[in-house]
C-alpha cells in the first residue's frame, strides 16, 4: 500500500522530506504523493513543515501531553 511506503520511506530518513525527494525514494508519481500526504495529514501520521521557503513532511511525534488529551477526550466525548 502506497501510504505504509510513504510512512516508511519518511521513518527511515529521520528528516523531513520534500515531495521530490520522498518521491524519488518510494518512486511514487508526485500526483499520487500530494493526494495520500494530505490524508495521512488528516490522520495526524504526518506533518508538514517547512525548509527553505519549500514544503517538507515529516512523521508526526506526538508529545506525552498530546496522548493524554486524546485519551481524555475519547473517554469524555460521546
Amino acid at each position: 500500500m502506497r501510504k505504509d511506503e510513504i510512512l516508511t520511506a519518511l521513518r527511515e530518513a529521520g528528516v523531513a522530506l520534500t515531495i521530490e525527494e520522498l518521491s524519488q525514494q518510494t518512486g511514487i508519481d508526485i500526483a499520487h504523493l500530494r493526494v495520500d500526504l494530505f490524508r495521512l495529514a488528516e490522520e495526524g501520521k504526518v506533518e508538514r513543515r517547512q525548509r527553505e521557503n519549500k514544503p517538507t513532511w515529516t512523521i508526526k511525534v506526538s508529545t506525552a501531553l498530546d496522548r493524554r488529551y486524546e485519551k481524555l477526550s475519547k473517554k469524555y466525548v460521546p
